[in-house]
């Protein structure tokens, strides 16, 4: 079972975010439902949690990564 986690970035920054997270093959799936926002989902894959963790800090640094709690007014 996958896990969800979100973020906030610079809408500039969602596509640099996608691609780098969706280079590693399986790490997770980012979604955007709204492209006029910089909210992100990352689902994260099975037993990957830690590695999607050292993502996490490296793109707090580069893209400047928010980690928020979900929107309450995200689609399901």
């Amino acid at each position: 079972m996958s896990i969800s986690r979100y973020f906030r970035v610079a809408l500039p920054e969602i596509g640099y975010v996608r691609a780098i997270v969706e280079g590693y093959d399986g790490l997770a799936v980012v979604r955007a439902p709204d492209p006029n926002r910089g909210e992100i989902e990352w689902l994260v894959g099975d037993g990957l949690e830690a590695e999607a963790e050292t993502l996490v800090h490296r793109l707090e640094k580069e893209a400047g990564l928010i980690e928020i709690a979900r929107p309450a007014d995200w689609p399901c």
